[in-house]
């Protein structure tokens, strides 16, 4: 089967490549909610591929759900290998051409040439009303801007109309069409973002435009603090590829699947590293680190939930790997539970949020009744990502061919203490700052923050460039 067509995140139809916070929400519950489902498939037929299951264990190899083959685990090799390449994974989701500005021209050019700049140019960009009101193209300079609101304005003015209501209304959008379009901040704005990222008034950028919807869901779940213990959740990656034209058009299931071998390799080397003083022998040691770590990450956005997830997830793949066979199966018959019932409110919460009969904005009109039913859906997209994805950190972390037996099976048993333990961390925190709308508005602010933080630091680089210029 062929994986080099664009991924889809909804079953529902082609990928938006700008999607609203639920509809993106929905395609990602979408993506994920087979596995599960596709989990609980394989328990039926578990008995029809024993032969083949018990051929490869012999050979020392598992069965990697990330990459759908079977696999000889080389810790030490495959971190090494990741370590090489970009933390951020910039080679992948940097969309090409992202830097590039529209081209004002003057030069002569073929009309095959003005062509392909025109259609690469209307890719760029988010919506096109504006231009078309001018009936310029979207990589038309300021001056021909200029020029075509000239014409169109004189031919709607309301004198030259009068008593036409049609007349004054076309005036009225040329005329908030060329303010901005003529400036070069907010014709970026709305390139990028369309209306929706422009203020009421269309004289600055909304301020939800500046918050990055990845950012935002970052600090919701954790801030970064989880970043070497969940990683990068994919609900962020799908919100980085669905913001960005150029990435949507282009990332297949293949990129997908690299994105996600990257984020196992790097968490099975922090899970490994986490677990070398108990592996050790200094049991009372690494107990006490665990419980430090625990109790700090605990009192983060939602960090009670994710950390017993977390915890809940080492415990049952450790005693699939430690347990009787009896012991394995009923752990993996929970593991799978948990992710179904996840799926299940996931896909009710969904349900809910399409009955009200709005996808309305979380912050804005309708937000009151958006909001909980967003999180739920987020939060339970995230558990079925974050089990899912622990699991292969931890056969990973317990299967390494690079070390011996003894070691593989005193890390397993370090994973369930370890597991047992933040499953049951609480947090200290209570009240009514611990509310989902206290949390949203929390995550949300500190998005904002990072999010001008990075654009004073944009700001400040480019006048340093540009003082070295002079």
């Amino acid at each position: 089967m062929s994986h080099s067509k664009p991924l889809q995140y909804s079953v529902l139809g082609p990928l938006d490549p700008s999607p609203s916070l639920c509809g993106g929400l929905v395609g990602c519950l979408a993506c994920l909610i087979a596995l599960p489902l596709a989990c609980a498939g394989m328990l039926c037929c578990c008995a029809a591929r024993g032969g083949e299951r018990a051929v490869m264990t012999a050979r020392g190899k598992r069965w990697d759900a990330t990459l759908s083959r079977w696999v000889i685990d080389r810790l030490d090799d495959e971190a090494a290998e990741v370590g090489l390449l970009p933390r951020n994974d910039d080679d992948i989701l940097k969309a090409s051409g992202e830097e590039g500005g529209v081209d004002g021209g003057g030069g002569p050019t073929s009309a095959g040439g003005e062509a392909a700049a025109a259609a690469a140019a209307a890719v760029r960009v988010r919506e096109t009303r504006y231009y078309d009101l001018l009936g310029v193209s979207v990589d038309a300079p300021e001056s021909r801007i200029r020029k075509a609101y000239y014409v169109e304005a004189r031919r709607w003015h309301p004198d030259r109309n009068p008593e036409d209501d049609e007349a004054k209304s076309k005036f009225q959008a040329i005329g908030e069409a060329y303010q901005v379009l003529s400036d070069e901040k907010l014709r970026g704005i709305y390139d990028r973002l369309g209306e929706d990222g422009l203020s009421g008034d269309k004289t600055e950028a909304a301020t939800a435009a500046i918050v990055d919807p990845s950012l935002v869901f970052t600090f919701l779940f954790g801030n970064d603090s989880f970043d070497d213990v969940i990683g990068r959740l994919q609900l962020v990656t799908q919100t980085l590829v669905g913001g960005s034209p150029e990435l949507a058009g282009t990332f297949t299931r293949d990129t997908m699947v690299e994105l996600e071998r990257r984020r196992v390799v790097r968490l099975a080397s922090s899970l490994r590293d986490r677990l070398r003083r108990h592996v050790g022998g200094d049991v009372s040691g690494a107990v006490a680190e665990w419980r430090a770590e625990g109790e700090r990450l605990v009192e983060v956005r939602y960090g009670e939930q994710i950390l017993n997830t977390v915890g809940t997830t080492y415990k049952l793949v450790a005693t699939q790997i430690l347990g009787s066979w009896s012991e394995g199966l009923d752990a993996k018959m929970k593991a799978t539970g948990m992710q179904v019932d996840a799926a299940r409110n996931a896909a009710q919460a969904a349900q809910k949020q399409q009955q009200r009969g709005g996808e309305g904005d979380a912050a804005g009109e309708g937000g009151e009744d958006a909001l909980p039913a967003m999180i739920e859906i987020m939060w339970n997209i995230t558990v079925i990502d974050v089990s899912t994805t622990l699991r292969e950190v931890v056969m990973k972390v317990c299967k390494d061919a690079c070390v011996t037996e003894d070691v593989r099976t005193k890390r397993a048993r370090a994973v369930l203490e370890l597991g047992t333990l933040w499953e049951g961390l609480k947090t200290s925190s209570v009240g009514p700052d611990r509310s989902v709308r206290n949390l949203y508005a929390s995550a949300t602010a500190a998005a904002m923050e990072a999010a001008l933080d990075r654009a004073r630091k944009g700001e400040e680089e480019e006048g340093m460039s540009g003082t070295a210029g002079d």
